[in-house]
């Protein structure tokens, strides 16, 4: 393993792999792989990996798209490698804060209905450097309680020209709080460090703004989204200003986290 990847497992052993003393056996769902591919805009791959041994348990095709890398010869060490170097004690923190949120903030009950997401820099097999967003959700508990099977997804948002920092947001699939922009800086999770938002704030959005969130979901840019929706540029930039307003994000790719669990992409 490269030494310069040790913090982001030892995140992981001390939030997760530590925390298992009784393994449980998952079987995945034969609807799952279909679902994520249906629920996951533009280019991406996704995986589930098992926190007790750090192992890939499925790993889609679109990982060879993305980074070059064969599926079934896919590690958790080649993914975390495509990450620009000086990037992984950030995402080590980022790691160790999620880890910290799920095990103390939340309770047994609670932890399969949040899904983490964070910005991060990478450089793919062609040399490019590029925009990944990473959306992660647990899917099973071990027989003790913690968190054990993980679905990762991660997607290509270069086009979004996002600016990337030290913060996570942290989402839930019901009824529960979100929390926006959490500064991951001491590797701890610290919710007034973030901001809170209600849930349901994306179903507040008019039909012309869904599908322009839908369209910058795609990789659509302002002046292609004027074409394809056929109104002018300006017209399509004061939707944007307004849907950040409506739903107080501060940029669009935390827009398009919120779009998306909110089911309206």
């Amino acid at each position: 393993m490269d030494p310069n990847l040790v913090p982001v497992f030892q995140a992981w052993k001390k939030g997760y792999k530590d925390r298992i003393k009784k393994p449980s056996r998952f079987k995945i769902p034969t609807n799952l792989v279909r679902m994520a591919a249906l629920f996951t805009p533009g280019r991406f791959y996704f995986y589930i990996i098992n926190t007790f041994n750090f192992e890939l348990e499925y790993v889609s095709p679109g990982v060879a798209d993305l980074l070059g890398i064969d599926p079934e010869k896919t590690t958790m060490d080649l993914l975390l490698d495509m990450a620009l170097p000086e990037v992984i004690p950030t995402i080590a923190q980022k790691e160790a804060a999620t880890s910290d949120f799920f095990n103390r903030f939340l309770t047994k009950e609670e932890r399969l209905h949040y899904k983490y997401v964070y910005t991060y820099p990478y450089r793919n097999h062609r040399g490019e450097k590029r925009d990944m967003m990473i959306q992660v959700s647990p899917l099973s508990l071990s027989k003790d309680g913690a968190t054990q099977h993980h679905l990762g997804i991660h997607t290509d948002i270069t086009h979004l020209g996002v600016q990337h920092n030290d913060t996570v947001s942290y989402f839930s699939i019901d009824e529960g709080k979100n929390y926006l922009n959490v500064s991951a800086d001491k590797g701890v999770f610290n919710p007034s460090m973030g901001r809170e938002v209600r849930n349901g704030i994306a179903q507040s959005l008019t039909k012309r703004e869904r599908e322009i969130a839908k369209l910058l979901a795609k990789g659509l840019n302002d002046t292609e989204i004027a074409e394809e929706l056929k109104i002018a540029f300006l017209t399509v930039r004061t939707h944007r200003r307004n849907m950040l307003k409506k739903t107080k994000c501060k940029n669009s790719v935390e827009l398009v986290s919120l779009c998306l669990m909110g089911g309206i992409i």
